[in-house]
């Protein structure tokens, strides 16, 4: 009789072992699909359309009559094909502001021989049209020369010291890039010094 009941006694705990690894691989499938969820909507909420080649950038220090300082913020492209954005908003990060600069962003509509301008003061003559950037608005993100490029423009309004960190970029892509749309910050090392 003792036989029997370690047969019984065996086949009885070896019965909840299914139901657990039910719940186990239940558990490990409900994980994965909740990853792949968050990599989807972080993929899909942080768009890359634009590279970034910026460098640094700065300007003598000068009489707080003179400076502004103009940079490029998003360069055509090097490669591949055009792409049409929406954009949505820009913000404009600094490191330090003493000299309680202002920002506008503008849209450099070039001729077909001329290259982008990393940084100037005035961007008068620089560009073939310049258009003042109006939130949403469409920005041609073409490749090569000539092409439309974006640019901010640094003002200070008192003597001091603005250091440009980054600029977040709020914007929609189209159909072909299953309309990911989101803020990209794009990295920027510029300096303005007004005495």
């Amino acid at each position: 009789m003792s036989a029997a009941t370690d047969v019984s006694t065996s086949g009885a705990s070896a019965q909840p072992r299914r139901p657990r690894r039910k719940v186990v691989l239940t558990w490990v499938l409900v994980g994965a699909f909740v990853l792949a969820a968050l990599f989807t909507w972080h993929w899909w909420t942080h768009p890359t359309a634009f590279d970034e080649r910026g460098g640094v950038a700065g300007v003598v220090p000068s009489p707080l009559a003179e400076p502004t300082l103009s940079s490029t913020i998003v360069y055509p492209k090097v490669s591949g094909s055009a792409e049409t954005v929406i954009i949505d908003g820009l913000d404009a990060n600094f490191s330090k502001n003493t000299a309680d600069a202002s920002v506008s962003f503008w849209v450099c509509h070039s001729a077909p021989d001329e290259d982008p301008v990393g940084a100037a003061r005035d961007m008068d003559g620089e560009c073939r049209d310049m258009e003042a950037v109006e939130t949403p608005m469409r920005f041609e993100h073409r490749v090569g020369r000539g092409s439309d490029y974006l640019f901010i423009t640094i003002t200070p309004s008192r003597r001091g010291v603005a250091r440009l960190e980054s600029v977040d970029i709020e914007y929609r892509r189209s159909r072909e890039h299953f309309y990911q749309r989101g803020t990209q910050t794009i990295h920027a090392d510029r300096k303005l010094t007004a005495r």
